[in-house]
């Protein structure tokens, strides 16, 4: 198993993101325009390699948890988190979701600034947030 590159730093921050899944919902589904989803989540740690999310509403949620179809569908899909308040932007990719817990690991593949966000690292981990 390979090792993170970066050590993971607990955090927590609320955002939205959105997932490029192409293709999963079919074609001619106009209620996930562009094949994204989009959700509410908040984070669990972050790092300069990755993060890890716990999502707390989308509408594709059905009151409980993605269905595992669904999860195990969204692994290796790209995905675009928007930090908002952060005013960051972190492209990556989702390498694992958990349905039960709705937890979502991501692997950083861009980031908007990389300046801000090695600065929100930098405050988890002086305890800022």
């Amino acid at each position: 198993m390979e090792r993170r590159s970066f050590p993971r730093i607990p955090v927590q921050m609320h955002t939205r993101i959105e997932m490029t899944v192409d293709g999963l919902f079919g074609q001619e589904d106009p209620s996930h325009g562009q094949g994204a989803i989009s959700c509410m989540v908040t984070s669990i740690d972050i790092s300069l390699g990755g993060f890890s999310v716990r999502i707390l509403h989308s509408p594709l949620d059905t009151g409980k948890s993605f269905s595992p179809a669904l999860a195990y569908m969204l692994v290796g899909r790209d995905i675009t988190a928007l930090f908002n308040d952060e005013r960051v932007t972190v492209e990556g990719r989702v390498v694992r979701v958990d349905p039960e817990t709705m937890l979502m690991a991501v692997v950083i593949t861009r980031v908007s600034d990389i300046d801000r966000w090695r600065e929100l690292c930098s405050q988890a981990i002086t305890g800022i947030f």
